[in-house]
C-alpha cells in the first residue's frame, strides 16, 4: 500500500511536469537539425536537470554523491560503467552538477512516450539483447560517440538486478570503450530500488551514487583487457559494500539458489 502511495504521489506531480516541459522538444530538434548543437544541448540539459531534481524530490529520494572529484571535467573519451539496480539509476546519474552524458538503453524505451524523445535529444544508443547484430551496432555507435567526446553510460550486467545483488559484468559491454582506448569511470548505485521498485515508506529515502577513480584503457595488454570486467566489478562491489546500509533494501536469494 505504501509503495502504491509513493508512486501515486510522485506520478501526480511529475507527469504534468514531463508533459509541460516536453513542449520544448520540437525546439531542441529544430536547433539540432539547423546545426545549433550547442544551443540544443544547453536547452536539453537545462530541462533534464530540472526534471531530475523534481523526480527525485517528489518520489522521495535524498541524493548523496560520493567521489564527485572523480568526475572528469576536461574533454576526453569517457564511459561510466557500474551496477544496475533500478529504473531510477539513469535519473540518479544525471543528478551531479555539470554531468552531461548519453546512455545505452534497452530498445523497449522507444515505446515510452516523452522519455524516448529526450533519449533522442541526447543521442542515446539502443540495445536489442535479442539481436546479436543490433547489439554489435550499438557498441560501435557508442564507441563513435565516446571517440567524438560524448561521455557514455552502459550497465554491463545487461539488465536490472532484481535481487539486490551485483551480477556478472559482461565483457562485451566494455568493448564500447576499450576499442577506442577510452577511460572508464566506475560508478556505484545504491538505494534507488527503495524509492521505486521496493518502496515501502513515504519518508525520503537515501540514494547513493559513487564515482570511483578512472581507469585508463589506452595501452592495456590483452591480459589486462581480458581481466577488466572482473576488475571493475570487484571495485564496484567493494565500494557498494562500503556505502552506508539502507533500511528497506531487499536482498533476495539468486533465482538459481531459490530453485535448487
Amino acid at each position: 500500500m505504501l509503495k502504491f502511495l509513493r508512486i501515486l504521489i510522485g506520478a501526480v506531480f511529475v507527469l504534468p511536469l514531463l508533459i509541460v516541459t516536453y513542449v520544448m522538444y520540437p525546439v531542441v530538434m529544430l536547433l539540432k537539425k539547423g546545426g545549433h548543437e550547442k544551443a540544443a544541448q544547453g536547452i536539453t540539459w537545462c530541462i533534464l536537470r530540472f526534471l531530475v531534481h523534481a523526480i527525485m524530490f517528489f518520489f522521495g529520494a535524498k541524493m548523496h554523491i560520493v567521489g564527485e572529484e572523480n568526475i572528469p571535467r576536461t574533454p576526453g573519451k569517457y564511459c561510466y560503467i557500474g551496477n544496475h539496480t533500478s529504473m531510477f539509476d539513469i535519473v540518479a546519474l544525471m543528478w551531479p552538477r555539470g554531468m552531461k552524458l548519453s546512455f545505452v538503453g534497452k530498445i523497449e524505451i522507444r515505446k515510452i512516450p516523452i522519455i524516448r524523445g529526450w533519449f533522442k535529444a541526447i543521442d542515446a544508443v539502443y540495445l536489442d539483447r535479442k539481436s546479436p547484430r543490433q547489439s554489435i551496432k550499438a557498441i560501435i555507435d557508442g564507441s563513435r560517440m565516446i571517440e567524438a567526446g560524448t561521455p557514455m553510460n552502459i550497465f554491463p550486467e545487461g539488465t536490472r538486478s532484481k535481487d539486490g545483488r551485483i551480477h556478472e559484468f559482461k565483457a562485451g559491454s566494455f568493448k564500447m570503450v576499450t576499442r577506442v582506448g577510452g577511460t572508464i569511470i566506475p560508478i556505484v548505485c545504491k538505494g534507488p530500488r527503495t524509492v521505486f521498485e521496493d518502496g515501502y515508506s513515504l519518508l525520503r529515502r537515501p540514494v547513493y551514487l559513487a564515482f570511483l577513480k578512472p581507469i585508463e584503457t589506452e595501452g592495456m595488454s590483452e591480459e589486462e583487457l581480458r581481466d577488466l570486467p572482473s576488475r571493475v566489478q570487484s571495485l564496484v562491489q567493494k565500494a557498494y559494500d562500503e556505502l552506508p546500509p539502507i533500511k528497506g533494501l531487499v536482498i533476495r536469494e539468486h533465482q538459481d539458489d531459490a530453485e535448487s
